[in-house]
């Protein structure tokens, strides 16, 4: 018989690969010689220009994601 620990176990998990697919289901972006947020020009295979343009970006398209538009 299982108990309240268990179960709780098993929403855990199952919360835990929901948010895995979710995050594995978004299309990743692909370093293209510029700053996904600035635009600045940037060595092969890099996609920001540091770490403040990352942020930037990532809270961006958090905001984004709450208004409901597309990012």
């Amino acid at each position: 018989m299982s108990d309240h620990i268990d179960n709780t176990d098993k929403i855990i998990f199952a919360e835990v690969a929901r948010g895995l697919a979710a995050v594995r289901s978004r299309p990743a972006l692909v370093a293209h010689g510029c700053c996904h947020y600035c635009d600045e020009a940037l060595a092969p295979g890099l996609l920001f220009c540091g770490v403040d343009c990352r942020d930037d970006y990532e809270k961006e398209q958090a905001a984004k994601a709450r208004a409901g538009r597309p990012g």
